[in-house]
């Protein structure tokens, strides 16, 4: 990490123009490494500012690379697949609402059900009620009771076991 912030603070001094603090050049000294990057930091810089600065032609021409770039990676679809796609996908969607309408209205009721089926069974129910409810009503309250009483018992037994 003090490596690549001494070089960061190399680049910035060569490319601002300024000489490297006492600091910096101490570490370089004590670096092999930090030593050579200073020195190809600096011919790079010396070889890009030797070179003439590039004229309009230069730059016309990258642009229009980029521009025939641009346009060659527009993908063109086929109009004709899109046009399936589309209509597979209303054909899916028209054959789902028909098998809704067919089970929700069109389909015959089983024979044999009465309509009152629901209120019969209800009623043979409550006839059943007073002699099942109070058992299960009374159950989880039971075997909460039970469960609880265990727990006093084995509670007990560990108490007196302790005591000599």
């Amino acid at each position: 990490m003090k490596s690549w912030l001494s070089k960061w603070r190399i680049s910035a001094a060569l490319d601002a123009g300024k000489p490297l603090s006492e600091s910096l050049q101490r570490k370089i000294a004590a670096d092999p490494e930090l030593e050579r990057f200073a020195k190809r930091t600096q011919v790079l810089g010396q070889n890009l500012r030797s070179l003439p600065p590039s004229g309009p032609p230069l730059h016309d021409s990258i642009m229009r690379a980029v521009r025939a770039a641009a346009r060659l990676e527009q993908p063109r679809r086929a109009p004709v697949l899109s046009w399936l796609a589309a209509s597979g996908a209303v054909a899916a969607l028209a054959a789902l609402a028909a098998v809704c309408l067919y089970l929700t209205f069109l389909r015959t009721k089983p024979p044999g059900r009465q309509a009152l089926d629901g209120p019969v069974m209800v009623l043979e129910m409550s006839e059943n009620m007073p002699a099942s409810m109070p058992t299960l009503v009374m159950s989880p309250l039971s075997d909460e009771w039970a469960r609880m009483d265990h727990d006093l018992q084995s509670t007990t037994q560990v108490l007196l076991a302790s005591f000599p």
